[in-house]
């Protein structure tokens, strides 16, 4: 391989060196400020995401050196049957940027992602919201030079629940309707649930929530997030709401935590199936967990969720707990051009 810039030169990152996946940790560390008050990257999560992927999906991750110092980071998401490679990470040290890094890294993007056979290369880049907290523009503006479209459909809205400032279960957790009950689960889904979970992530609860005589359990989606999760350190608090009538898992919601930031949390997936829905379910569900995460982590105090800025039905129930947005994350596309 050719270096992309004189003096750059881009090797692949493996958890195994320990040398340069430290200088990797170190510049994740020294950039945390680059969106002020999100959580500072956990070397568990992040040595662990080297040796596990998202399902159904594979990653590549770089590194660009200079004088044998990791200068800047790259890593490429690859779903599989897809024509899209998703730019993970593209990162350069604060001290080094506008030279060059920035370009070379997102010229080995481009190459990585002709190399596998993808015509569009993605990305994303966080800008303010009006009225919201400063961030830098930079990014985006980085991205608009390099001939970047900003995507078709909404963007996200990032937002955070403060808990040293707002306390949603002041009033305590809504009363169940009639002809449900809640269960509760950690980071690893029981058996009985694990297909109507993947079932309920993967179509947002838009089909059926029966699953079908021939989906395994073990081969689950929920199994393979599972993979990737324990193997990251993350730990994960599930409730789920099922329809007593039918034993159907009518829906669930998601809070997961990595080893390494004790006062941080994920609020993940809330789905609760379409057939279910106006009954108020996705707050009780969300309030409920929350209230279990507290007593099993009592010291976090700062909770992040995104979603699609249409979602309006689900940002209302953020806001109803306290979530106050704080960025709009921006996804970006590229043309690859064919590799010969």
């Amino acid at each position: 391989m050719t270096d992309s810039t004189p003096e750059l030169r881009f090797i692949p990152l493996s958890a195994d060196d320990d040398d340069t996946a430290g200088q990797w940790l170190q510049l994740m560390a020294e950039a945390a400020d680059d969106v002020p008050g999100s959580a500072p990257p956990c070397p568990v999560d992040m040595i662990g995401s080297l040796r596990f992927a998202p399902p159904a999906t594979a990653l590549e991750d770089w590194v660009a050196l200079r004088d044998g110092q990791v200068v800047g980071a790259l890593r490429i998401g690859l779903p599989n049957g897809a024509p899209v490679a998703r730019v993970d990470q593209l990162l350069v040290h604060p001290k080094l940027r506008r030279r060059g890094i920035g370009r070379a890294l997102f010229g080995r993007a481009l190459e990585l992602a002709a190399e596998h056979g993808r015509t569009t290369l993605a990305g994303m880049t966080v800008e303010a919201l009006e009225g919201g907290p400063a961030r830098d523009p930079a990014p985006s503006a980085f991205v608009a030079a390099l001939g970047g479209a900003r995507a078709d459909g909404p963007s996200g809205l990032h937002q955070w629940l403060d808990l040293r400032g707002h306390d949603p279960l002041a009033d305590g957790v809504p009363a169940l309707p009639e002809g449900y009950s809640l269960v509760r689960w950690g980071t690893v889904t029981p058996d009985a649930y694990a297909v109507p979970v993947s079932l309920l992530e993967q179509s947002l609860g838009d089909t059926g929530a029966e699953p079908e005589p021939d989906q395994e359990v073990e081969t689950s989606y929920a199994r393979a997030f599972e993979t990737m999760r324990v193997g990251r350190g993350r730990r994960a608090y599930h409730t789920g709401v099922v329809h007593e009538a039918s034993g159907t898992l009518a829906g669930y919601t998601s809070v997961s935590k990595t080893t390494g930031n004790p006062e941080y949390a994920l609020q993940g997936m809330t789905v609760v199936h379409r057939g279910h829905r106006g009954h108020r379910l996705g707050l009780l569900l969300k309030l409920s967990n929350l209230e279990n995460v507290l007593r099993q982590e009592p010291a976090v105090r700062l909770l992040e969720t995104a979603n699609a800025e249409d979602n309006h039905s689900m940002i209302a129930v953020n806001s109803a707990m306290g979530f106050v947005p704080q960025d709009r994350w921006v996804s970006w596309t590229f043309g690859v051009g064919s590799s010969d």
